[in-house]
């Protein structure tokens, strides 16, 4: 995997705001709305996942001891090793081990319940009534139907979670080192990247619309 210092551009001794403009400069450049090539989208990958790592002051120092190594000095920490094997399991840390890690977040999510006021007559309160009432929601998008890509394209799955929609970030404990999972910051926990979104509902596979909901309002 390449450097994570030269992928930003900075000497291994750049302060955190060295760090932050080098990012901030290679993001802009590199970002899919402003350079969509597939070239382009792979070194942003690799750019976000380099900030995340040097921008974390516990996870740089372990990078910069050679990676996410025991901190207790490998097979010599053997007095910590049942404790760290049983934080990985509840954390889904353990590489193996027949745990099922967290799964990726669906790009398809329920919409949030809409409130429409509807004035009634005494009767249709006595005797109930059908109204066909207009919303404000979010239908599917015709384009790409529901795919958020644009046609002919499709998602690819996340170089830096390698599709989980996790990435797994070791912390340091009396009690050895617990492994933690948190939604990944390239694909936002999806799993998958969008190269060429789709241009009418910009990648969220729905656009806003009105529409008529037939309801039956009861006595």
């Amino acid at each position: 995997m390449a450097d994570h210092y030269e992928v930003l551009g900075v000497e291994r001794d750049a302060s955190p705001e060295d760090i932050k403009k080098a990012y901030r400069r290679l993001a802009r450049q590199l970002h899919p709305d402003v350079n969509p090539g597939a070239d382009a989208s792979e070194r942003f990958k690799l750019v976000t996942h380099a900030y995340d790592v040097l921008s974390d002051p516990e996870q740089r120092r372990r990078y910069d001891m050679g990676g996410d190594q025991n901190a207790f000095g490998g097979g010599g920490a053997a007095g910590f090793g049942g404790f760290s094997d049983i934080f990985e399991t509840f954390f889904g840390g353990a590489q193996g081990g027949g745990g099922r890690g967290p799964r990726p977040r669906s790009r398809r999510e329920r919409g949030q319940d809409a409130l429409v006021r509807v004035t009634l007559q005494l009767g249709d309160v006595v005797f109930g009534v059908h109204r066909d009432l207009e919303v404000d929601t979010a239908v599917l998008c015709e384009t790409c139907q529901g795919a958020c890509t644009q046609p002919g394209t499709s998602e690819v799955t996340c170089d830096i979670c390698h599709g989980s929609g996790h990435v797994q970030r070791t912390v340091r404990s009396l009690l050895g080192n617990v492994v933690t999972s948190q939604p990944c910051s390239v694909c936002q926990g999806h799993g998958t990247t969008i190269p060429y979104p789709c241009g009418t509902c910009q990648g969220q596979g729905r656009v806003r619309a009105r529409r008529t909901v037939s309801v039956d309002i009861p006595a």
